[in-house]
């Protein structure tokens, strides 16, 4: 069964308009996973009321907050199947859920709803919120390899929740970039999708968001270079081929064996041991 993971926190005025999207466009039997960060206002009592309605399950999390460690709670309750993520605002349509999902059964492990692929259109948000995003980008890409053209999209699909499990270790701002930046080998497609700016509730974009966003770029730049160093190191440690070394021991030569004479060896016994 596939999953669709959604963290909430105040989002009373979208997470129901948002579930029922999601049932009209997803065809194929889907769970929703809500997991809400001690929300003040009436989420946890919309989402309750949806349930019994649709497949959703609501998890409660107390004194904890922060989106990556949020998704990576949820994933480590959805089982197996394909899992998507996505944001409770209706930033992401849910009618791009398809084709998110499609690209993981074409074989790709991730595929991301990306804002700066050719093909789609960003709505609500001005000048400079536009360039701060992509600038974000072209820095992680630089300094981390990241070849996606959105590294900080948070609407994704995924082959499996051991990818959140095992990938969302230390980020509490920016999981799709933690992911690709500790795991070269993922297979990733990027589908085009029309963003649209939040309409109701409050955006939870700090400066405290883009400062631990800073941080986990250096962070994992630091290690990724260590990383780096460290497989410098072992390759300088591989033994040479065109020379080969016995681990049991010393090797032995070919030298050729001389044989001294009795009266020599009895010569330099009498000396060992003897200074003038």
């Amino acid at each position: 069964m596939k999953s669709v993971i959604i963290p909430t926190l105040n989002e009373e005025e979208n997470i129901g308009r948002l579930i029922r999207l999601i049932y009209e466009h997803v065809e194929s039997e889907v769970s929703v996973v809500v997991v809400d960060d001690e929300s003040t206002d009436g989420t946890r009592e919309v989402v309750r009321n949806l349930e019994s309605e649709y497949n959703v399950k609501l998890l409660l999390r107390r004194g904890r907050r922060g989106l990556a460690s949020a998704v990576r709670y949820a994933a480590e309750t959805t089982g197996n199947g394909s899992v998507a993520v996505m944001d409770a605002d209706l930033s992401h349509h849910p009618k791009y859920l398809p084709l998110l999902f499609e690209k993981i059964e074409e074989g790709y492990d991730v595929a991301v709803g990306s804002r700066y692929t050719a093909g789609n259109r960003i709505k609500g948000w001005p000048g400079h919120r536009v360039a701060l995003s992509k600038g974000a980008g072209i820095i992680a890409s630089a300094l981390l390899g990241v070849r996606v053209t959105d590294p900080m999209s948070g609407f994704v699909a995924l082959k499996s929740s051991e990818i959140l499990v095992g990938g969302i270790r230390h980020s509490d701002c920016k999981f799709l970039l933690e992911i690709l930046a500790t795991d070269e080998s993922l297979r990733v497609a990027e589908v085009p999708i029309d963003f649209q700016n939040r309409k109701y509730g409050k955006s939870k974009l700090t400066v405290s968001t883009t400062l631990r966003y800073i941080n986990q770029v250096l962070r994992h730049f630091v290690t990724r270079d260590r990383r780096s160093l460290l497989t410098d190191h072992e390759a300088a440690k591989e033994p040479d081929p065109d020379f080969p070394v016995d681990a049991s021991g010393p090797q032995q030569t070919d030298m050729p064996h001389i044989e001294v004479p009795q009266s020599q060896r009895d010569s330099r016994s009498d000396t060992v041991g003897v200074r003038g």
